[in-house]
């Protein structure tokens, strides 16, 4: 009642037993198109389509796209779709997606905490009139966003909404209202739908890439050009003189930095690795400190005496220790049976590497000797050439003269 009365457009009836499942793709490309509005100075607000399905009560929320608006002076907000444009890009993404069999459930945009404003209305209307009666509303709020919450919900809300007749007994706080004949009008209402988020395998694989790319994204910087001053030496010449700071900075210091792509793959690989690791030993110490934290008497193999129960220990279960029991039996499974031939193999393996390291050592230094005995066949053959007074080398690009330097392969 309180919300209601501070927001008149959210409604004070009871639920209707409507829930969302919301996809983490769904989010992602919310925050894109922000986060492109915002950068460009795009103006109107922010407008997007929601894709998925409905079955009974429940209500998938997969694929989202930013919508086309056009400017409405006669409407409250000031924006409507265009419907047109907007009626072609949605038949391509249902084509696109038609092995899903989605379809239009809603629409998003940004929202305060406190909930939908009349200035939603006029698109809202449009969506039910034209394309879905009983569309949602997924609201975004940035300002939950700068709070830098960590581990709080995510900073949106989805509304359903319905046609109601407002209560008179809420409006007049239980005094007696006269009542007309005439046909009360419905005024649209919005109301909170409980959601919840879940993933399939194909946008963990989208994530995990996305997540590795944004730990791994490095701004792009132009290329500093040195900074020059013009001298003048009174004779009416001039030349150009670079700054101290261009001179001694170190042109290698930029390039260090930079890394290729095969070195941002492999620390997002480290990276993930790593992170495995500290989740696992996480869980070992979390199942390690449960154990440790049983009765005496339960340990033993007594019976677990009430007295006994003191606030220091947990209260067994027999459920957890069975999926304990069910995971310690399961490591002889990760456990070689031949240990011997397993470390065998495991040495066979390493050496096989150190031997393909060493051959590539090998040719690498064999191409260096062969690059300098050449060398030294250039520099040998120009000096004897000279004291001869011989006329210098052909220009046939293929004459190349073999020496004692020369390596033959």
């Amino acid at each position: 009642m309180a919300a209601s009365a501070s927001n008149p457009l959210l409604s004070t009836q009871k639920s209707s037993e409507l829930q969302a499942i919301l996809h983490p793709l769904v989010l992602l490309t919310i925050s894109d198109y922000i986060t492109r509005h915002t950068l460009r100075n795009q103006e109107g607000p922010v407008i997007g389509v929601l894709l998925g399905q409905q079955n009974g009560r429940e209500i998938s929320i997969e694929h989202a796209f930013d919508a086309p608006i056009t400017a409405a002076p006669e409407v409250h907000g000031g924006f409507l779709l265009q419907t047109e444009q907007f009626n072609s890009r949605l038949e391509q993404m249902i084509t696109v997606h038609k092995d899903r069999q989605l379809d239009l459930v809603g629409w998003y945009t940004l929202l305060p905490t406190s909930g939908p404003t009349p200035t939603i209305l006029p698109i809202h209307k449009q969506i039910l009139d034209n394309w879905n009666e009983s569309a949602i509303l997924l609201g975004f709020h940035p300002t939950e966003v700068l709070d830098h919450s960590v581990g709080g919900k995510l900073p949106l809300t989805i509304y359903e909404s319905n046609y109601e007749v407002d209560d008179p007994r809420s409006e007049n706080d239980g005094e007696d209202k006269k009542m007309d004949d005439g046909e009360q009008t419905l005024k649209l209402k919005f109301k909170e739908l409980p959601f919840s988020v879940e993933t399939d395998e194909t946008e963990l694989i989208g994530m995990n890439y996305v997540a590795g790319a944004g730990g791994n994204a490095a701004a792009a910087t132009k290329e500093e050009k040195p900074t020059r001053s013009v001298e003048s030496n009174g004779k009416g010449k001039r030349r150009l003189i670079e700054s101290e700071d261009d001179i001694l900075r170190d042109p290698g210091q930029d390039e260090e930095a930079q890394l290729t792509v095969e070195e941002d793959e492999m620390i997002a690989a480290l990276t993930t690795r790593a992170n495995a690791i500290k989740m696992l030993h996480s869980r070992i110490r979390l199942l390690t400190s449960y154990l440790e934290q049983l009765p005496p008497s339960f340990v033993n193999g007594g019976k677990t005496v009430s007295e006994s129960m003191d606030t220091d220990y947990t209260t067994p279960s027999q459920t957890v220790l069975r999926q304990i029991q069910a995971l310690v039996s399961r490591l002889d499974l990760v456990i070689p049976s031949d240990q011997a031939a397993f470390e065998k193999e495991v040495l066979h393996e390493a050496n096989d590497v150190n031997l393909l390291g060493l051959l590539n050592d090998m040719m690498q230094s064999v191409n260096h000797a062969r690059e300098v005995g050449k060398k030294y066949n250039i520099v040998e053959t120009a000096k004897a050439t000279f004291r001869r007074g011989a006329p210098d080398f052909p220009s046939d690009p293929s004459f190349n003269l073999r020496g004692a330097g020369d390596v033959l392969l």
